[in-house]
């Protein structure tokens, strides 16, 4: 447990070392993950536009620019011991949506909602988005509009067209 302790505080830490760089990039960080062992770790940054436009998302060049201001942070404050190498991405379209901002980006899109482990059933397991508030989802499912708690949810998936 000790270690996921140590884990979860060091990705903490590169999270509050990025977050001030990529908000004036126009982009925000999604996910801060460290893995591997010590000396070979990899230090994944996921990055998203602040527009919550579904269509809208980060440029390679952003990205780039973003990647080049991280890798010197993290070089000027060296929170991870060892070496390491840097990967600056964006999210996926088969990202998990967790929190209100994943939801109200993707309003208009159809979403499979995946409930906590113990948590109860959910009347609508999947519907689109037509709303979403710091606490509640709301979703039309066969004609009819049906609200969810957000804390009912573990994370959404956007169903692909494909």
């Amino acid at each position: 447990m000790e270690d996921a302790t140590k884990q979860d505080a060091l990705e903490q830490s590169i999270a509050a070392l990025v977050e001030p760089l990529a908000t004036p990039l126009g982009v925000e960080v999604v996910a801060v993950e460290v893995r591997g062992q010590k000396g070979r770790r990899l230090v994944r940054i996921t990055a998203d536009a602040l527009d919550l436009d579904a269509e809208a998302g980060p440029d390679i060049d952003g990205l780039a620019h973003l990647s080049r201001k991280v890798g010197k942070a993290l070089d000027e404050h060296d929170p991870i011991a060892g070496g390491y190498t840097l990967e600056v991405t964006s999210p996926g379209a088969d990202r998990p949506l967790r929190r209100p901002r994943d939801f109200a980006r993707n309003v208009g899109r159809e979403v499979r909602l995946v409930p906590h482990e113990d948590g109860p059933t959910l009347d609508a397991p999947s519907g689109v988005v037509v709303d979403v508030t710091e606490t509640e989802l709301t979703l039309e499912t066969d004609g009819a509009e049906v609200v969810v708690p957000l804390t009912d949810i573990d994370h959404a998936t956007v169903v692909l067209p494909w």
